[in-house]
């Protein structure tokens, strides 16, 4: 009797061994094609596993401007605090611009009309939801949702090629993320006061020092049949332990805000 207690025993024990190794395995969620089973959820916590982080960051940037009648190509020396500072540097040739924004000032001055801001940003802020437009600015540019996909209701559509997500509330914002990689592919963003849609494409991810961005993207800008594209190309990353951010204002030009800019 004790011997086939021992078998039982021996037996139970295995069978359980075998469940628990079961439940540990994790389903293998990466794949070619979008899976129709996987909940939300799902898919935004592995996107977010894959999102680009930094502390300090250097790079150049290639950019070319096109609004349909002309072609441009500027040169940009880019650094950033990640969610605070953002510092760029323009030059055709020779220098031109530079602009140095916080989430609370935004600096600027360009040399061929001699002209800069200087503008607190606190009252453009309350019109808006964002307490952070350094953040939203970095997380367009280096491959993440502007909408904090925690916190967004999201609804997912079907697509062939990619997890699609819609947000239902505040910003509307779709984004495609690979199921592959879970990187993100595309972002929409509709704006309707201006009754525009801005589309953001990131293209050849790269990993240098253990971070994954994208080295491409192409930003295009449509309002009725007018299209504007900015065709970003990203080079020589640098994650520096110390980065400063230089901008003096010459003396000599002439002053001007925000809203006679956008006028």
């Amino acid at each position: 009797m004790k011997t086939i207690n021992k078998i039982y025993s021996a037996l139970f024990c295995a069978l359980l061994f075998l469940l628990l190794q079961g439940c540990s395995v994790k389903k293998n969620i990466s794949s070619d094609a979008p899976l129709k089973d996987i909940e939300i959820a799902e898919i935004i916590k592995n996107s977010r596993k894959t999102e680009f982080k930094f502390q300090n960051l250097r790079n150049r940037v290639k950019v070319e401007f096109d609004n349909g009648r002309l072609i441009q190509n500027v040169n940009l020396s880019f650094r950033a605090l990640e969610d605070e500072i953002l510092w760029i540097s323009a030059s055709m040739i020779v220098p031109i611009a530079k602009i140095l924004m916080s989430n609370e000032r935004f600096i600027f001055y360009e040399k061929f009309q001699k002209t800069f801001i200087d503008q607190d940003l606190s009252q453009v802020l309350k019109l808006t939801d964002y307490k952070k437009p350094v953040k939203l600015l970095q997380d367009l540019l280096f491959g993440k949702p502007i909408v904090d996909m925690n916190k967004g209701n999201w609804e997912r559509i079907d697509n062939s090629i990619y997890y699609v997500l819609q947000s239902s509330k505040g910003i509307q914002t779709t984004i495609f993320i690979n199921p592959k990689t879970f990187m993100l592919d595309q972002q929409r963003i509709y704006i309707p006061l201006l009754s525009a849609l801005v589309t953001v494409n990131y293209r050849n991810y790269k990993n240098i020092d253990g971070k994954t961005v994208p080295n491409e993207i192409l930003i295009s800008y449509i309002k009725g049949s007018r299209i504007i594209k900015l065709n970003l190309e990203y080079s020589q990353f640098d994650f520096p332990e110390n980065l400063n951010f230089p901008m003096e204002i010459p003396s000599d030009y002439k002053r001007l805000t925000l809203n006679e800019i956008l006028k």
